[in-house]
């Protein structure tokens, strides 16, 4: 590449690296201590929750207490309910058998169906319990010392819900082949309240008014039927499946969604949005709205889990059940959420609520019941995320927040390695005390566990705030770009003037040199720039100009010698790191030619009748030549091209005639530019007889 065209692409290449440089972030100062500080619910609960509650209010506590009470030996534990003597009912798959509990000891079969499931238990003001089966949608009533009896059959497939309706009755939601709502009468006599569209009706719940809510599986629809068997669609979310209903305070009925997609905004009642929640449903992500007697909507809480399964409201909470990572929430009735337990390894299907306030949690997969109790958990753990430290660091101290209680413990563990997902690479998990420094090795990422303990239960310490430290190993500086180029007429950047004839003009900031750069620091330093430039065929670097904070420079080359030239840019972390530590990166530029003189312009001009002929040589020592206009007797200027027509090199041959010209004398003034904008001026007299 010949040095003339490689001035023109140092001007598109200093456009380019202006508009880059404006894009860049400003870096923070300094190789400083980066602190890792977890103090809100959200902070801790990215990390795995085993035996811990993570409070709304940001406290990592002891979960309350989870145990093993009953074995089914079944697959399944679909339903629970509870009687009124306190005795568990226990509805099982797929053996479709019928467990009841004491509370202790081993569960006792009370009923082994001909089916495959029995999906759905109720037990009435006379302690009569009926369940609902599958595949062949029968009802079966348990009179207590009786045998099990069909109470009747549905006509559907799977009898999903039953609600007793205070008479001796039953309300059932239905579905397979029909989505339905039936009420069964205290005879088994079946009367089809609604037929939905969708082909299962889920959930079933009767308040003390008499009226019933039912949830479909594929539109979710949210059905009211009042007292006299009028049916309304109450809502109609944006989630598929309504699996679960409860009743709170003031008529208000919580619904729990879940979903496989999102079909945008809700097209039921009138729907508001909860601070802080979205309007849409999240794709596989579940939500619990509010819905008031008159039909309008809050969209109370959302959870990125996708099956939201049962819910139980009272006074001050709903308690919320999810499946997948076996979760239970407790929701306040502004929308915010402690994550009450997480039961790892365990996948949760239903729950209820018993006398004593405990909650009866039956599992898939393993046909166990378990309780979840008042007192705290034993023990239990917070491991967290894993923290990205983008370079290998070395770790300092880690402080916590913590409220401790009698007979209980707090003890934090830290490890570190260089694998994003912890592996056998990482080191061990290692003991640090409060206000301790962390003995993991350096590396880039750390994770810490968080280990509390109870001794009998009735006391849990709390986790409020927990800050480390890790200071990134010092990487040097790089260079990535460095550009020189002139100024152009219009400075400050801005892009040469268009002439019109597809070529830009050159500015009139002769000997200005914009040299810019690009530069990045691993660690964020802020960096201090020093340039430097040499003649190609010197030996020796000259400082140009030191401490500089900013990415460009303006070099006034006139007390510059001509010539081609270099730039250096040495850029260095020293304003963040110690003298001794402190570490540069550099580049050099690509030459480029400094031209303070002129073009020369020579004149040859003859009469040829009322004409002039005018022919000239344009040379320039170092610079391609850029333009030519010629005026005579100082009139106005008029451009003119080459012989070639295309000033492109540093030497030119111009060829042009002036025309209709009276007898006089004339003085005809040729102006030439070069690239860099150094004017010559030629000029020749004749007269004209």
């Amino acid at each position: 590449m010949d040095r003339e065209n490689g001035n023109v692409i140092n001007r598109i290449l200093l456009i380019s690296l202006c508009i880059v440089l404006n894009c860049l972030p400003i870096s923070a100062d300094g190789v400083e201590p980066i602190v890792w500080r977890d103090h809100s619910q959200k902070a801790f609960a990215r990390g795995e929750a085993d035996g811990v509650s993570i409070t709304r209010e940001g406290a990592v506590l002891l979960a309350p207490e989870l145990q093993t009470v009953a074995t089914t030996g079944e697959e399944f534990v679909w339903a629970l309910a509870e009687g009124r003597d306190g005795r568990l009912y226990i509805a099982t798959g797929n053996g479709a058998k019928i467990f009841a509990f004491d509370g202790s000891g081993e569960p006792t079969l009370l009923f082994d169906s001909p089916e495959v499931a029995i999906f759905s238990l109720a037990v009435g003001t006379d302690g009569i319990l009926y369940a609902g089966s599958s595949p062949d949608g029968i009802v079966y009533r348990i009179v207590p010392g009786k045998e099990p009896e069909t109470f009747c059959r549905t006509g559907d497939e799977h009898v999903w819900a039953l609600a007793v309706d205070g008479k001796g009755g039953l309300y059932a939601a239905t579905g397979g082949r029909h989505g339905r709502i039936l009420r069964i009468s205290k005879a088994g006599e079946v009367d089809e309240v609604y037929q939905s569209e969708d082909h299962n009706v889920v959930s079933l719940i009767r308040d003390a008014h008499g009226q019933v809510y039912a949830g479909t599986d594929q539109s979710g629809l949210i059905y009211r039927v009042n007292a006299i068997g009028e049916v309304e669609v109450l809502y109609d979310a944006s989630e598929d499946e309504i699996r679960a209903l409860a009743l709170g305070p003031d008529g208000v009925l919580f619904a729990g969604a879940m979903s496989r997609r999102s079909k945008g905004g809700g097209k039921g009642g009138s729907q508001q949005t909860a601070k802080g929640q979205g309007s849409s449903a999240s794709q596989q992500g579940s939500v619990l709205y509010a819905i008031r007697p008159s039909g309008a909507t809050v969209r109370l809480w959302a959870v990125d889990e996708p099956m939201l399964l049962a819910l139980h409201a009272d006074d001050r909470d709903i308690t919320v059940l999810t499946g997948d990572r076996g979760s239970i929430y407790r929701v306040d009735l502004s929308g915010r959420a402690t994550l009450l337990t997480r039961l790892k390894g365990l996948q949760p299907w239903a729950f209820c609520r018993s006398e004593s306030g405990d909650f009866w949690l039956g599992t898939a997969g393993g046909g166990k019941v378990y309780r979840l109790g008042k007192a705290y958990a034993r023990e239990g753990r917070l491991e967290s995320s894993v923290r990205d430290f983008h370079l290998v660091s070395a770790w300092g101290k880690i402080t916590w927040d913590s409220q401790p209680a009698p007979d209980a413990s707090i003890q934090f563990k830290t490890r570190s390695g260089n694998s994003e997902k912890p592996d056998n690479t990482w080191s061990e998990w290692s003991a640090v005390s409060q206000g301790g420094q962390i003995h993991s090795p350096p590396a880039r990422f750390l994770q810490y566990r968080a280990e509390l303990r109870s001794e009998v239960g009735a006391t849990t310490p709390a986790i409020r705030e927990l800050s480390l430290v890790g200071l990134q190993e010092n990487m040097g500086p790089r260079v990535l770009a460095l550009v020189a180029s002139p100024i152009e007429a219009q400075g400050n950047g801005a892009s040469p003037k268009d002439t019109g004839k597809g070529r830009n003009a050159p500015g009139n900031s002769r000997g200005v040199w914009r040299i810019a750069w690009k530069a990045e620091d691993a660690n964020n330093d802020g960096l201090v720039y020093t340039l430097y430039y040499r003649g190609l065929r010197e030996k020796s670097w000259k400082l140009l100009k030191e401490d500089l904070r900013t990415n460009s420079y303006e070099w006034h080359t006139e007390s510059a010698p001509e010539g081609t030239m270099l730039v250096r840019v040495v850029a260095s972390d020293r304003l963040t790191n110690p003298e001794e530590l402190a570490l540069v990166g550099e580049m050099v530029s690509q030459p480029f030619d400094l031209d303070h003189t002129p073009p020369s312009v020579v004149l040859q001009i003859r009469p040829a009748g009322g004409s002039v002929q005018v022919q000239g040589s344009l040379n320039d020592a170092a610079s391609p030549l850029w333009n030519a206009a010629y005026a005579v007797n100082s009139g106005e200027w008029k451009v003119i091209f080459p012989v070639d027509r295309i000033f492109d090199s540093r030497t030119e041959t111009l060829r042009f005639e002036i025309q209709d010209l009276a007898a006089g004398e004339y003085t005809v003034v040729v102006r030439a530019t070069d690239a860099l904008g150094n004017v010559g001026v030629g000029t020749a007299t004749i007269d004209l007889k």
